[in-house]
């Protein structure tokens, strides 16, 4: 039951909802469609495999739909979740806390003071919590695409860092490199040997010419593994990477690019291998996404708060579903900072006004 934002926070924060931590995921999938049921949502419950379940939480019976968005899972395994602490300065802590389960706080209580204003015979609101976002929601996607198409909008509740709204996050592609060469010792016969981790470190030099500050590409060599002993030239080499973008045409030019760039022999006998893993899609602001932007900025101002739009290089769930042509907002959570980090901490003195933010939005898109 819906009784207090801070008390709700606490006992998200409390469960742990690692991403890989099934059990978790689903005692937290538990808690949250309690919390929706209450409100009078149907909830359904996607079972995924690898996963935890989605909610997909369902209200009213009209043509038009909104769409709302989070995630219940966080990048805690259970053994490093931290709890929730009240700090005593209008701050609290925790695993999670902003990223994101005090978004889905936020959506819950929005939803509560809203449901009166709205003609539930009119429109439609259906909320998906996915289990997955924070390793690149590969089993919900379909879902997530799914009621994008059946949605003229969609509301995402992540993190509003220090007052950020934003409408664009890059796409991101991860890829591996694996270099196979000849071994042998590294005193008495490198001479007829090839280095894997030779070719490798050549090739990721010529990778990072990829970088385009101008245009927004960045790429990340992010782990490197290879070799067997400092006395013997390495017979293989291996580099989980990525490249990231906003303008999504350019995940088949550089994709190309990095296929031109490895088949290359910068060292002879060592034959290289490319392998392009998950994928993200990239959203940029556009017309739709811009409308839901101002109404959301003209509010802040009237609260008395300067919000701003920031086009972030983090991935995110809006841009599965702008795949759909619909406008996107994202940023609606709790502010704060260091998520990610054992150190995560969220601006409780501010879900107030947070809640009345994403409430009064939500009337006005959908009266």
């Amino acid at each position: 039951m819906l009784t207090d934002p801070i008390k709700t926070l606490e006992a998200y924060v409390n469960q742990p909802s690692g991403s890989h931590d099934r059990a978790d995921v689903t005692a937290m999938a538990a808690l949250i469609a309690a919390d929706f049921e209450s409100l009078g949502f149907t909830v359904e419950r996607h079972e995924f495999e690898a996963t935890g379940p989605a909610l997909v939480c369902r209200i009213g019976r009209g043509e038009r739909q909104l769409m709302l968005m989070g995630h219940m899972d966080t990048v805690f395994p259970h053994d490093v979740s931290v709890p929730f602490q009240d700090n005593g300065d209008g701050t609290a802590s925790g695993s999670g806390i902003i990223d994101m389960k005090g978004g889905i706080v936020v959506m819950l209580y929005a939803l509560r003071e809203a449901l009166p204003q709205l003609d539930l015979d009119r429109i439609r609101l259906c909320a998906v919590i996915n289990p997955d976002e924070e390793i690149g929601s590969p089993s919900s996607h379909d879902l997530l695409l799914r009621t994008a198409q059946e949605s003229f909008a969609a509301l995402s509740f992540e993190p509003a860092g220090d007052g950020r709204l934003t409408c664009a996050r890059k796409g991101v592609t991860n890829v591996t490199i694996a270099c196979k060469g000849i071994p042998g010792h590294a005193g008495a016969q490198y001479t007829r040997c090839a280095s894997a981790i030779q070719a490798l470190c050549a090739h990721i030099t010529n990778l990072y010419t990829l970088r385009d500050d101008k245009r927004e590409i960045s790429f990340n060599a992010g782990v490197i593994s290879g070799g067997t002993a400092e006395n013997v030239v390495a017979p293989e080499a291996k580099c989980r990477c990525e490249f990231r973008y906003f303008d999504q045409s350019l995940k088949a030019v550089l994709s190309e690019k990095i296929l031109a760039i490895c088949a290359q022999e910068p060292v002879p006998g060592v034959t290289t291998t490319v392998t392009f893993g998950s994928s993200h899609p990239a959203i940029d602001l556009n017309e739709k996404s811009q409308v839901l932007l101002d109404a959301a900025l003209a509010i802040a101002d009237e609260q008395g708060r300067a919000l701003h739009h920031e086009r972030t290089g983090g991935a995110g769930d809006i841009a599965i579903v702008g795949q759909a042509g619909i406008g996107v907002l994202d940023g609606l959570g709790l502010q704060g900072q260091k998520m990610h980090t054992i150190k995560e901490w969220a601006n409780i003195a501010l879900i107030p006004q947070q809640i009345e933010l994403a409430a009064r939005l939500m009337v006005q898109l959908l009266i």
